[in-house]
């Protein structure tokens, strides 16, 4: 720590994507941080082990995202049956069966939230997604109630989130909001890369959205080499055609097999059928062929 100044970075939903993460890496010169804090959602995708192990040597802290609470339920059998049998839950499924009782073991250690409180510094409060359930998605601008409610909710006046893959810095009720966006899948139409850095300058906290491109032909071919795209089909299809976008082709995608399943006549359409979700790959509007 430089005297007078206190650095630190924040990095969030990775979502098991080296080339993304290494080019942040890159870009963010961890030699010159006092910190770095990953924001949730870490291991979700073809890489999982290797961006934890790579996260695990830069010295980060952690907090859990919906991603890792996810694979807890699955190792402590709190999962539901459906996570387990059918294939619109493949990438969970696969993703879990990467993980070792060592890094289950890790995630159980984790908590939701977390403030970053060095001495003489503001403290800042780190989630994942909003102060009272790490799987709800805060829009600012879409919901703002949900937003008023998130910042007093805590107690600082300084509050990093994330979850919703949207960079962004914003100021209400004397308080500071960060969310840095997500290093490999920002769905405002950008596929760069992002995080943020908190800077202390002696009085306030200046934060800065950084924005890094990577390869992603690496990318296409770390989910072919991996076998995630095709033993995860049709959803890492999705995934991988949303991070050459910046759209969100994954929530579309489980948008439209929805209405295919209403369509074949099924209710219940938040679990659809083996069948209904396979079929619907072949009607998807793909701007991508893989």
């Amino acid at each position: 720590m430089i005297e007078g100044r206190y650095r630190l970075a924040v990095l969030a939903d990775i979502h098991g994507i080296l080339p993304a993460l290494e080019a942040v890496v890159a870009d963010m010169q961890p030699g010159s941080l006092d910190e770095i804090i990953v924001a949730g959602d870490f291991l979700g995708g073809p890489q999982p082990v290797a961006v934890f192990s790579r996260l695990m040597d830069l010295g980060c802290r952690f907090i859990l995202g919906n991603g890792e609470v996810n694979m807890l339920k699955m190792f402590r059998g709190r999962a539901p049956e459906a996570w387990w049998t059918h294939r619109q839950f493949d990438m969970g499924r696969w993703i879990y069966e990467q993980l070792d009782t060592k890094h289950l073991r890790f995630l159980e250690n984790l908590p939701e939230q977390r403030v970053i409180d060095p001495p003489d510094v503001e403290p800042v409060r780190i989630i994942h997604g909003a102060p009272w359930d790490v799987n709800k998605l805060v829009f600012p601008h879409k919901e703002p109630d949900v937003f008023t409610r998130a910042l007093r909710m805590v107690n600082e006046n300084i509050l990093v989130f994330a979850h919703t893959h949207l960079p962004e810095i914003l100021r209400q009720d004397g308080k500071l909001a960060v969310n840095p966006g997500s290093v490999s899948n920002n769905l405002d139409g950008d596929t760069r890369a992002s995080y943020a850095t908190l800077t202390w300058d002696n009085h306030r906290w200046i934060p800065t959205l950084h924005h890094v491109p990577y390869d992603l032909g690496a990318v296409i071919q770390v989910f072919k080499s991996s076998g995630f795209l095709e033993d995860n089909r049709p959803l890492a299809r999705a995934f991988l055609e949303s991070i050459l976008t910046g759209e969100n082709t994954a929530m579309d995608y489980i948008l439209f097999a929805r209405q295919k399943a209403r369509e074949a006549g099924y209710e219940n359409t938040e679990i659809i059928p083996d069948e209904v979700w396979l079929a619907a790959e072949a009607d998807f509007p793909w701007q991508f062929m893989f």
